[in-house]
This record gives structure tokens, sequence and C-alpha cells, in this order.
């Protein structure tokens, strides 16, 4: 599971196309790509013919393939095929429907996803729904998006040479040398994915979930989104709402946000969770980075070394991604601990590991679908030179995220095709209740999101859960009991209900 929608950005960028300093300082131009066209989403999906989903064992599951129109607004033109996997309900004579489940990202197979999604979904939803899941366009099975040439995915992995470029980089020469990688990168992603790098927004992909709905033959569509999943759900709850049958946001992000106001608001929220991180690590014997005192200055510490001298192939980009992926669930705090003591030895192995694991965890095109869905669902600014102000800027709100986040937009404001997405409220006017769920210190999709966006739907419920974790329902068992409850009955909770377990 994937979880920040913008907050992976940084991490992503860090990890991309290495790239070679060519000149003094980051040029005042700004960039060439297209202007933004915004690609609304309309009920077009109605007019794709559909054909019953040809069920084949795959494993523990079965799978299918839907194929889809690469453009909407030519539906009789080429079409590409979406990868759809389910796990039948177990209980036929008690069969509601299907589920459908995104995992967030973007960039997160759900394919891949659906095990660990069935070792947490209750036997209740197991039993009642056929679980459904599926790559959404541009990802793993279903026409993946790529940056790299055809032959790297099938040569052996190079061990690394050196670190990574610094993803937040405090001199000229650093921010012009994150410039040419990024634009190389982009470039790359637009050689190497052709005409289907325009065609992977979020808008694009509300139209597939609707064709298949109409292909699983549910009346209503009954879905669960975590973290990213709750923008492609919000999406279509607006486009099609009563094609709605049930629908779960968990971890939620308001649609209405611009690009910088949703990494300025989860580079806070993420300093906020670090800054626990440090308070329990200065309480508890569990954790092996012992600081004497003063935790976030002996963190900047250690990035300033890193920064300027790396330890062999471990770089300031290894700490902040090893670091970014822990901030998710104080489950994951020892580790870094480990990994932070180890550095101060002069190990930055497990540090790395620790952030290669992150960088890797939606699979080989991951960070290539993340950025191509990122891109074109939310513009970016394209003035190149503005962005060393706004990592200023976003450095007072979050001394340590903030100047990675900013940076982390550069990607998209170089993007070489134009977004098909802008910021909008979404009502989902006539749709049935939608149930929000929002955690109250959640590091990735801040509780104020989940907020707005119960506000801002006709009939949005807000169900909070008291803890710092991403997504509420993998740790919950009260919010797994609310959820059952209104999938089942189609019965939500009563509006600003707590959940403490």
């Amino acid at each position: 599971m994937l979880g920040a929608a913008l907050g992976l950005a940084a991490a992503g960028c860090s990890s991309g196309a290495v790239g070679q300093s060519g000149g003094r300082g980051v040029p005042t131009t700004t960039s060439t790509r297209p202007p933004t066209t915004t690609t609304s989403t309309v009920p077009v999906a109605d007019t794709v013919p559909i054909s019953p989903l040809d069920w084949s064992p795959c494993g523990a599951l079965q799978c299918a393939s839907l194929s889809v129109p690469l453009d909407y607004s030519q539906p009789g033109g080429a079409h590409i095929n979406m990868a759809v996997a389910r796990q039948p309900a177990r209980d036929p004579s008690e069969r509601i429907g299907s589920l459908v489940i995104n995992p967030g990202g973007p960039g997160g197979s759900g394919i891949d996803d659906l095990p660990t999604e069935l070792r947490v979904l209750t036997s209740t939803l197991q039993d009642r729904f056929d679980i459904v899941s599926f790559d959404p366009r541009g990802v793993g099975r279903s026409q993946a998006v790529t940056c790299n040439p055809p032959a790297a995915s099938s040569s052996p992995p190079q061990a690394p040479s050196g670190p990574d470029l610094d993803p937040a980089p405090t001199t000229a020469q650093g921010q012009q040398a994150l410039l040419a990688a990024d634009k190389a990168y982009d470039a790359d992603c637009l050689q190497y994915s052709g005409a289907l790098l325009g065609r992977v927004g979020t808008v694009d992909v509300v139209n597939d979930l609707e064709v298949l709905r109409r292909a699983l033959g549910d009346a209503g569509l009954t879905f669960f989104g975590h973290s990213y999943g709750t923008y492609m759900g919000a999406l279509y709850a607006d486009a099609f709402p009563s094609r709605v049958r049930a629908m779960v946001l968990d971890g939620a992000i308001d649609p209405d946000l611009s690009s910088t106001q949703m990494v300025t608001a989860q580079a806070r929220s993420f300093d906020a969770a670090l800054q626990a991180f440090f308070s329990w690590c200065q309480s508890s014997s569990a954790c092996a980075w012992q600081t004497g005192g003063d935790a976030q200055g002996r963190f900047l510490d250690l990035m300033a070394r890193l920064r300027s001298r790396p330890l062999g192939s471990t770089g300031v980009a290894d700490l902040y991604d090893a670091t970014l992926g822990t901030m998710y669930s104080p489950s994951f705090w020892p580790s870094l601990g480990q990994a932070l003591a180890a550095v101060e030895s002069g190990d930055g192995a497990p540090l790395t590991g620790l952030a290669n694991g992150y960088r890797n965890q939606a699979g080989p095109n991951g960070q290539s679908a993340f950025l191509a869905i990122t891109c074109v669902d939310h513009p970016a600014p394209t003035s190149v030179a503005a962005y060393p102000a706004l990592a200023a800027s976003m450095a007072r709100a979050a001394p340590v995220f903030g100047p990675l986040f900013a940076w982390g937009e550069l990607q998209c404001g170089v993007w070489p095709v134009p977004p098909t997405s802008a910021p909008k409220r979404v009502s989902a006017d006539g749709a049935p209740p939608i149930l929000v769920v929002g955690t109250t210190e959640d590091p990735a999709t801040p509780l104020a999101w989940a907020q707005a966006l119960a506000g801002e739907l006709q009939h949005g419920v807000l169900l909070l859960r008291d803890g710092r974790d991403h997504v509420a329902y993998f740790y919950s068992p009260c919010v797994r009991a609310a959820v059952d409850g209104y999938f089942v009955g189609l019965s939500p909770p009563a509006p600003g209900t707590v959940c403490s377990s």
C-alpha cells in the first residue's frame, strides 16, 4: 500500500535519473511544457461497449482483462487493457455484489496489493462481496508507463556507483543538477511511454472505473479507496453520483487543493510525525538512536554531514526517504532508530535498505507511474526560478520535509505533457451517504483534508480515528466494524463518531 498523495513525489524524484550539473544556477525561465488543459470527467463511459469479464485462475485469485479506450474523447480509437483480479464471495448465497478496492499511490498495483487487503478485510466483507482490485492504466499489468529504455528492464541491475542526487539542494550547483536530472527523466518518460503518458490521469481512470462497474454487472459501485484511492473515489462520485451504492474514503485527499497547498500541508504533517518520533526515541529503550536530548539538532547535523560527505553510497537522499517511509506508522519507528544509530557508527547499509524499500514498494514501474499520474492530476508551478523561494518558505513551515517536498514539485513543473485535472470542489450531488475516514495525526493525509472532503460532499459522513497511522482501517477494529456495517447494511455511523481503538 502506498500512502501519500504528493509526499511520495519528493522521494520519487530523489531517485530519478542521474543528471550532470549544466550551469551555475537555476535558470530564470519557465518550462516549455504545453499549457494546462483540463479534461472534465463526464459520463462518456456509458457509450463504451463492454464484454463480460472472462475470469481465469491466477494463483489463489481469479484474473481478467478489461478493454478500455486510451482516449475517452475517441472511444472508437485505440484501446488498452486493464488488468483486474478478484476473490469471489465466500458465501455465494449471501453475496451482495462486488467491492472494488484501490490501495493508493498513485502508482500502486491493486492486484499486487490484493493479498494484503484480504489479510485485513473482515470475514463479513469477504463472505458477502467479490473482492475486486485492478491495476489502473499506466500501472503494472495495465499498459505500464515506463521512463527507461526497453532493454533496461531485462538487464541485470547495476550496483550504484555513488549516492543519489540531493533531492532538496541547498546550492545553485545542486539545484541545477536536480533540474537537469528531472528534465532528462521526464524526456525519457515521454520517449518510452508515448501517447499513454498524457492519458493516465485520474479523470481517465474514473471512466475506466465506470466501465469496470458495468462489466462486473453491479447496479451500483461499492468502492473502498485508501489514500490516493480517495481522490479516485471522490472524482468518480462527482462524475457518476447515481452509480454509487456505497463508498468509503479512508486517509482522504481534498481534491480542492492545489499541488503546493497539498505538499505544504503534508510537509507539516510529516514534520509533526518526526517530532513525535524524536520524543519517543528520547524516552524509549526500544530506540537504538540515543541523542542525549536534542534529537532534532542531532538529526539535522546528520543530514548536513550526509549532504556534504556521503557515507559510501549512502547520501542525504537515503536519509530523507528512509525517514519519510517510516513516518507512516509508529510501528516502523524502531527500524529507523536502528538505521540512524548504524549511520552514526559508520554503517549506512540499514538506512539505504529502508530507503530502497520505500522507493520500490510499488513495484517495477511504481516511480514512473506515480510521477505520470501525479503530474497530470496536480499542476505544479512551471516557473523554475520560483523554486528556491518556495523551498525557503516551506522550510519555515516544516524544517525537515518542507524543502524536500518543495523541490519534489519541480519534476511535475517541467513535466512534458499538460495536466488533465485542476483543483475542484466535489459535491457528488445525488449520491448516497459517502463515508470519509480521517485519522487525527495521519502524517500523509492530514485530518483537515478528510474534514474538508466530508464537508464538500452533499452527503459526506465523517468518521474519526484517534491515532498516528495512515489509513485507519488497517489499524482500528472500531473503524472496521463501522465500515462493515455501512458496506453491508448501507447505514453509516453518526457523523463525527470517534474511534479510539
